[in-house]
């Protein structure tokens, strides 16, 4: 990514994928949320467009909204998926996937905390939730893109070298250790067309990412 308006482009369409799924992986999602994120012109504007699961994840999108699934029913889905109060069937921790015991606050936990704290963020209810919540790790690489941006614009190439080995680490160390795995459970427990297709743009963005950050042309 020598290009330097190329690189400001990826850094631009992943800092908008990553906050959108953060926002809907984080928490269920209220009535506003639910038909924004379905409406045809958001849809269009879907940052990450060329692979096949983000186009499954657009289509099934659209079946929600011919389905006319309402926030209730969505907000009871994505309980059922990554809250409770029965099993998880996609658990949104990394350390429940990757721990030995399938527990949270594991040695992978205190890894992600180190890779925040490195850039002097922290996760926003410090020790009472998990650091390695999906919709956490999507946010902080959400961050470092859009900070890559900054760096980009103010022509600060050590700032934005260590934004990028920060980016590459992540995807490389963490999420996409991990995330692939709860995104699909989740899109095979989901009973909602929504979620379905939140799973499927997660699972496509995250491919993407892994070609445009650590694939070597």
């Amino acid at each position: 990514m020598a290009d330097r308006d190329a690189l400001g482009v990826t850094l631009d369409r992943f800092a908008a994928a990553f906050t959108a799924l953060a926002g809907l992986l984080g928490a269920a999602p209220d009535a506003e949320l639910v038909d924004a994120v379905r409406a045809p012109d958001q849809l269009a504007q879907w940052p990450v467009v060329d692979d096949g699961e983000s186009l499954h994840g657009r289509a099934l999108l659209e079946e929600s909204a011919q389905a006319d699934e309402d926030a209730t029913v969505v907000r009871r889905d994505y309980n059922r998926l990554f809250f409770g109060p029965d099993r998880m069937l996609a658990p949104p921790y990394e350390s429940v996937h990757r721990s030995e015991e399938h527990l949270v606050f594991e040695r992978e936990t205190m890894l992600v905390r180190a890779a925040y704290a490195e850039f002097g963020l922290a996760a926003p209810r410090l020790n009472k939730e998990p650091d390695d919540h999906i919709g956490l790790e999507l946010s902080f690489v959400a961050t470092l893109c859009v900070r890559g941006m900054d760096a980009l614009d103010d022509a600060d190439d050590a700032e934005l070298a260590h934004l990028l080995r920060g980016i590459r680490s992540f995807l490389a160390d963490h999420l996409l250790v991990w995330a692939p795995v709860c995104l699909t459970q989740a899109a095979e427990g989901a009973t909602t067309h929504f979620y379905q297709g939140v799973a499927a743009l997660g699972l496509g963005a995250l491919a993407a990412a892994e070609d445009a950050f650590l694939r070597v042309p």
